[in-house]
Parts: C-alpha cells; sequence; structure tokens
C-alpha cells in the first residue's frame, strides 16, 4: 500500500482497513432487522396472490425518482404490474388526499410509499377511509406521531433495530427488494437485485447520505453497475454530457447526473425522469436525456436570477444576523435550493427562503454546519403547515399569515437550539503533503482504493508547498472558472482548477495571481475525460500566494 494512503487511514481512525477498502455486498445487514418488515413483505405478497393492485408513491426528486424506479423495475422483473405515483411539485411533498383518491378510484388497494410518508399522519387515515393499505418506506426522522399505516420501514423508528441508520430512501427501499426476494420464491436469477444498484447509488450520493458502512458498499458496487451501461437511460444521460460510461465515479452522479433528475420535477415534471430511468428504449432514452439536459439548462440560469436578486436584499441590510430568512411571491419554490446554496457559500449563514407556486406558500432551508435544520424548523414548527429534511437541507410550506411572523420564529428557533458547533472545533485538514512528481495516474489509482468519496468519508485533501504559477487561463461560456498551471523546480507541472472562482473563499487571491508567483495550495486530486482527454488535475480548495519582499535599501 502506498505510504501516502496508509496515511490517509491511520489519520481517519479507520482502524479496520480490510472492509474499508473492500466492501463486502455480502456483509449487507438482513432487511428483516427493520421494524415491520415482516408485515409489509407479508402485506405485499398477499397483495400479489389475491391479484391486488398496487400502486408505488414516491417523491420528485433524485432519491425518491430512482427509488420509485427501483420498485417499478423489481416488479417488472418479477412481471407483477403496478401503478406509479409521483406527485408534482406544485401538489407538495409525500402523500396527499387528491392522488390516494385518484388511485382508489383506479381500484388500487395497496400503496407502497418511497422516500416519503413518515410525517404523513392525515392522509394514511384518509387513504383507510378509502380502503387502501399504506406500507411506508422512508429514511426521514419521524415525528412524535407515527401515521397509522399497515406497516412503516424507518430505521429512525424508536426501537428499530438495524445496525445503520444512514440508508437514503431508495435505500430503504432496496433493502424491501431483498426482502421481498428472501421470502417470495420468485423464478429470478440469484443476485438479479444486484442490477438495481446503479440507482440505489445515484440515490445514495444525490442525497448526501453518509458513505460509510453499508452505504460504501452499495455505492461500490452501484458504480459497477453503471459502467456496464445495461440501463438505456443512465446511458444516454452519460453520453449526452460526453462523459464515458466506463469511468464513470461518484463526481459525476452527484454533479452531472443528480442535477438533471431534480430539474425534472423543478422545471417540467418529475415523470420525465421517472421514464428516462425506466425506459427500456435506447431511442426514448436519448430524447429523454436531451430533454433534462435542456431544463437544467434553463433551471441554472433561474436559479442563478434568484440567487442574485436574494444577494441583493441581503447586501442592502444593515445587518446581517446568524441566520438569513429572505421571501418573495415571484421567487419559484423549486429554484430556492439552487439560491439557497448559493447564498451559504458566498455569506457562511444558515439561510431559509420562501417563494410563491400557485396557492402555496413553500421554502427550502441550507445550513452551514451551526444547526441541524430539521431541528431548527421542529423549533419552529408552529409556523408551518409541513416540514422536513435532513442536517444540512429542508424544505417547508406554510400559510400566507404565517409568513409574517417567520423571521422572528427561525431566529428565536435558532436562538434556542443555539450552535452544535463547539468553539474548540478545527476545521478540516489537510490530509497530507505531497510534491508534484509524487502525483502520478498510479498514485491516483491507489488513491481511488478509498473511494467512494462523499459524506462522512470527503476526497482527500493535499497541501502542495512552494510551486510556480506557469500559466493562467480562465474557461467556461462565461469565463466563470479558472485553470492554473503549476510547476517545480524538478520540471514536474500539472494543471489545477478552480469551478465558480467567484464564489470561492480564496477569490481575492486568486485575482492577484501573475505568472511566475510562488504558491501553497490544498487541493484535491481527480481525473478528467472531458473532451474524450484523459487527464490528471488537481481542485483547488485553497490557494496562498507567497508574498513579495522588497530588496532593503543600503
Amino acid at each position: 500500500m502506498h505510504p501516502v494512503i496508509e496515511g490517509i487511514l491511520e489519520k481517519r481512525g479507520l482502524a479496520d482497513t480490510e472492509s474499508f477498502l473492500n466492501p463486502s455486498y455480502d456483509g449487507r445487514q438482513s432487511p428483516f432487522l427493520l421494524l415491520d418488515m415482516e408485515k409489509a413483505v407479508d402485506r405485499i405478497l398477499r397483495a400479489m396472490k389475491s391479484n391486488e393492485k398496487i400502486a408505488v408513491w414516491h417523491d420528485y426528486d433524485c432519491d425518491g425518482i430512482p427509488g420509485g424506479a427501483l420498485l417499478y423495475d423489481f416488479f417488472r422483473t418479477i412481471r407483477y404490474p403496478v401503478v406509479t405515483y409521483v406527485p408534482e411539485r406544485n401538489q407538495g411533498y409525500g402523500l396527499n388526499e387528491e392522488g390516494l383518491t385518484k388511485l382508489s378510484e383506479e381500484g388500487v388497494t395497496l400503496v407502497i410509499t418511497v422516500d416519503c410518508g413518515i410525517t404523513d399522519v392525515a392522509e394514511v387515515t384518509h387513504a383507510a377511509a378509502l380502503g387502501i393499505d399504506i406500507i411506508v418506506t422512508d429514511h426521514h426522522l419521524p415525528q412524535k406521531d407515527l401515521p397509522a399505516a399497515y406497516a412503516v420501514v424507518n430505521a429512525h423508528r424508536e426501537g428499530d433495530q438495524y445496525p445503520f441508520k444512514d440508508l437514503c430512501g431508495t435505500g430503504v427501499a432496496f433493502k424491501l427488494v431483498e426482502a421481498l426476494i428472501e421470502k417470495g420464491n420468485f423464478a429470478i436469477p440469484k443476485g438479479t437485485e444486484k442490477w438495481l444498484l446503479d440507482l440505489v447509488a445515484l440515490a445514495t450520493v444525490a442525497d448526501m447520505v453518509p458513505l460509510t458502512g453499508e452505504n460504501r458498499a452499495l455505492v461500490s458496487y452501484g458504480l459497477k453497475v453503471l459502467r456496464r451501461g445495461r440501463r438505456p437511460g443512465m446511458r444516454a444521460l452519460f453520453e449526452a454530457q460526453n462523459i464515458p460510461v466506463m469511468h464513470v465515479v461518484e463526481d459525476d452522479l452527484s454533479f452531472s447526473i443528480a442535477p438533471k433528475v431534480n430539474a425534472s420535477s423543478r422545471m417540467a415534471s418529475p415523470k420525465y425522469a421517472f421514464e428516462l430511468l425506466t425506459t427500456e428504449s435506447s431511442e426514448r432514452a436519448r430524447i429523454l436525456a436531451k430533454q433534462l439536459v435542456k431544463l437544467n439548462h434553463e433551471r441554472k440560469l433561474e436559479g442563478l436570477r434568484v440567487a442574485k436578486e436574494v444577494k441583493q436584499k441581503i447586501d442592502a441590510m444593515p445587518v446581517l444576523g446568524s441566520i438569513v430568512v429572505l421571501g418573495s411571491s415571484s421567487w419559484r419554490p423549486s429554484l430556492l435550493g439552487i439560491a439557497a446554496t448559493s447564498v451559504v457559500e458566498t455569506y457562511g449563514k444558515t439561510v431559509c427562503l420562501w417563494g410563491k407556486d400557485g396557492e402555496l406558500i413553500k421554502g427550502s432551508c441550507r445550513g452551514n454546519g451551526d444547526v441541524n435544520i430539521v431541528t431548527l424548523l421542529s423549533e419552529a414548527k408552529e409556523a408551518f403547515l409541513d416540514f422536513g429534511g435532513h442536517e444540512l437541507s429542508g424544505g417547508f410550506s406554510l400559510s400566507a399569515e404565517s409568513i409574517h411572523t417567520l423571521v422572528s420564529r427561525l431566529e428565536n428557533a435558532f436562538s434556542s437550539v443555539g450552535t452544535r458547533r463547539e468553539a474548540t472545533k478545527e476545521e478540516r485538514g489537510t490530509d497530507a503533503i505531497i510534491t508534484l512528481p509524487e502525483i502520478t495516474n498510479g498514485f491516483f489509482d491507489s488513491l481511488r482504493s478509498l473511494a467512494p468519496f462523499g459524506e462522512s468519508n470527503p476526497k482527500p485533501l493535499f497541501h502542495v508547498r512552494n510551486v510556480a504559477v506557469a500559466r493562467i487561463a480562465f474557461f467556461g461560456a462565461h469565463k466563470e472558472h479558472t485553470r492554473i498551471t503549476l510547476a517545480d523546480d524538478s520540471g514536474a507541472a500539472i494543471d489545477a482548477v478552480s469551478f465558480f472562482t467567484s464564489r470561492c473563499a480564496f477569490k481575492d487571491s486568486l485575482g492577484l495571481l501573475s505568472e511566475g508567483d510562488l504558491v501553497s495550495i490544498e487541493a484535491t486530486l481527480e481525473r478528467s475525460y472531458f473532451g474524450g482527454k484523459k487527464e490528471l488535475r488537481l481542485r483547488l480548495e485553497n490557494l496562498t500566494l507567497y508574498p513579495v519582499y522588497a530588496a532593503a535599501t543600503p
């Protein structure tokens, strides 16, 4: 093992290096450790035996859509037809009475949720009145009252014995498939479920859950499935962006695929993304992939416009508090997550934004790590009609009357919750000091043994000292990105890139750079295949310009 890799493993306190470096698919936990899994499986098998009409109800983001596609694919594999239902964004998150009534009229008697349902108490009661049993599969944090569903499968439930709590919504749906295969005696080849892991990998990376434990194994094997290019929709989406399928890594999922899937519901309908992930037609896949790429481009433009308006409002504030709370009836709720992320990056504050879509007033929150967003929203729950989310992101809906008190309620909630970041907490340091001659393709291949990278397993951050700036160039449609060629006395050279330079914390140092300057950098290492060219490069995370001292005068 490369000594730098050994040092990183030791620094991160990874005692069991064997299981970390070689995640085992067979080391997964039994799905029946999840509360109510036995009940859920028995009910589904009974429904199939009685030829009941089953519906899969999934969320409209890049966790719910892959999860819905996963269950749809599984039932298609075992040749049992199911109905799928995904609400449009303007219908709101989770179950709704209108959709449940529609499914009841179509003869549906069993609904399986994916990535939603854990807080839908009233809606599940409505379903029961219609004669529909609900099986909730979700990973969001339960509130005080659970819905009175036939079964509630969620590792966060009180008393749940499942040892790994960080599965995403699609991951929970995958556990349901595992359980059904184990108990269902279907006429399918052993290991058939592995071909669904491409969807699990996409959702796990996109939903930013920790890439540790079972998630590490699921994503590792999911990437192997993706590289086989068997799913026409995924293959078409990669090809539309000139990403070689055989070299796909987790970054390609988070930066290139997930935004297109999310753009489907934000700019049009989630049904397009669902069809892309489930179609068996390569021709239809290419059409849908081009459509999602176009929608994502429109999303970026609209998101930047909203972010610009938000920042103008912030800059006009005489004082900026610990939390930013802003809204406008002209802002489209589906774009507020993008704008909020940009605000966090620029101002380093937790931010909550709201907008209006028809009669619905909805908002998005993004955190800087000072507070858990779910805890924050829970503290101000009287202000909302509905809310939910994760540690660093969340969403809410509220009435028009509540808008007037939203700022004070969230500010009070923030003060009450307090910061969970301790004053003594150190920011993440570099993992190792390396020199330019050490940065080789062989070293990068060794580094990939630590992948997949993501939440709780970040890319190693390297410190490179005393290197010269040989060349500076700007690229992108608006020259918004920076490429620097770095060289040292040995003659070694490598390019380092910074995307969206105006947003980065070291933009002032970049603006002062000239060719010939000496710098010290902190960067991650990546391999790009852009334009069909294989390139090893650094991704800048920080840059320090060495000062030039004037010669002393006699």
